[in-house]
């Protein structure tokens, strides 16, 4: 290989022949295109400031974009730097960034940093660990900014499961987020992450989330489109008017709007996709949601469970209950009924159901006896907030009576 063809800092390696990072030990990590379009400029530059502007011009070139899309890279190659990526890439407050020109040694463990890049998209890297290295980490230059991107980082760790089973992780995050945007309340990332916090109490039915928490959600989004916040603010916002569970604040119009504001403004993070196809698959544009989850499980191909969830209920109002049922089958489990207020059970029952496998859906009905306080078809009809479509709504609720809910 040609000397040219890659460059080193801190412990890591550019293989432009192979278009990926490389760690210490040669483990590779696929970035998403404009993610190591970024990194390559900031090795070229190693040791120089390079302004966002210099970024976004050479990365985007002939295209307009928010400083949003430039924040999602360089969220990306952070994690993929893992525990080093504070010291190796460094932020200067509203002017640019730097990554380090001298050989800082790698932190993270090998088998933690090849976990960060599997797929190429997600960091996986155990959150105890990556809380104690905050903790724990040295001071350096720009101290201020780089306390909070740790901060930022391992809140949007602890956010990035949405585990129902995980409060206390999102009382964590969003004790590091307010620590945040106390520092600098004109911070658009954290007033999102912040608001995420607040969504998830309402959407997880057993946190007990109501009109006081969706109010909070609602207006820190919205607080963060309004300082400079981009393709996420618009998703998470597309999300709530879309699930919200108060009608007043629902909104199918303005939910399809905003994912596709999220999916313009990036259109190569898969989880925009993924919330736009969700949209598309409640507001009756179903071949167009199956395209899309399909085009942002290709982006990541280790997707998160919610991916399956918008897949399956894709796949199931497009006329194809049998690979519903596949999505639907891993989701089943303790939390199937109890998690979230979108209840990945009923929709598995239907989908059986409506493959012919009556015998397993009758089996999930009776099962969600136990669980759920709805009774009858419409019960559950009433539950399924932001469902508006209603040719695919009644076909789902027939699905739900071939297995013996009554109605």
């Amino acid at each position: 290989m040609d000397a040219s063809d890659t460059i080193r800092v801190g412990g890591f390696t550019l293989n432009r022949t192979r278009g990926c990072l490389e760690d210490g030990a040669g483990a590779e990590c696929f970035l998403r295109p404009k993610s190591y379009r970024v990194l390559e400029l900031l090795f070229e530059r190693r040791g120089e400031l390079v302004s966002k502007d210099d970024l976004v011009r050479k990365a985007w070139p002939d295209v307009i974009v928010s400083d949003d899309s430039l924040a999602h890279c360089i969220s990306e190659i952070r994690r993929a730097f893992g525990p080093s990526g504070v010291e190796l890439l460094r932020t200067v407050p509203r002017r640019g960034y730097m990554l380090v020109e001298e050989d800082v040694p790698t932190r993270a463990p090998v088998q933690r940093w090849r976990a960060a890049c599997a797929g190429g998209l997600v960091l996986t890297a155990v959150t105890a660990s990556l809380g104690l290295w905050w903790q724990q980490a040295p001071a350096v230059p720009n101290a201020h900014s780089e306390t909070t991107t740790s901060a930022m980082m391992l809140a949007d760790e602890l956010l990035d499961a949405r585990d129902w089973q995980e409060r206390s992780d999102n009382e964590r995050a969003r004790a590091l987020l307010v620590s945040v945007v106390n520092k600098d309340p004109d911070d658009a990332e954290a007033w999102a992450s912040l608001g995420l916090t607040y969504w998830l109490e309402v959407q997880h039915l057993a946190w007990g989330g109501g009109r006081r928490e969706m109010t909070q959600a609602s207006e820190m989004v919205e607080r963060a489109m309004a300082i400079g916040g981009g393709a996420r603010a618009h998703r998470l916002l597309a999300e709530m008017r879309l699930l919200a569970p108060f009608p007043e604040m629902r909104s199918p119009v303005d939910a399809l709007a905003n994912a596709t504001a999220a999916v313009t403004i990036d259109p190569d993070d898969p989880d925009n996709l993924a919330v736009l196809a969700h949209v598309m698959a409640l507001t009756g544009r179903d071949a167009e949601a199956v395209q899309t989850i399909e085009r942002a499980v290709r982006l990541n191909p280790t997707p998160p469970d919610w991916y399956r969830h918008v897949a399956g209920l894709s796949y199931l109002i497009a006329g194809e209950p049998a690979r519903a049922a596949e999505e639907f089958g891993t989701l089943h489990g303790a939390g199937t009924f109890t998690g979230t207020r979108w209840w990945p059970g009923w929709l598995f029952a239907a989908s059986l159901a409506q493959s012919g496998r009556t015998e397993e859906a009758v089996a999930i009905v009776r099962a969600a006896s136990g669980r759920r306080p709805e009774r009858s078809v419409a019960a559950v009809a009433q539950s399924l907030d932001g469902w508006t479509d209603r040719a695919s709504l009644d076909k789902f609720l027939d699905g739900l009576r071939s297995a013996g809910l009554p109605n």
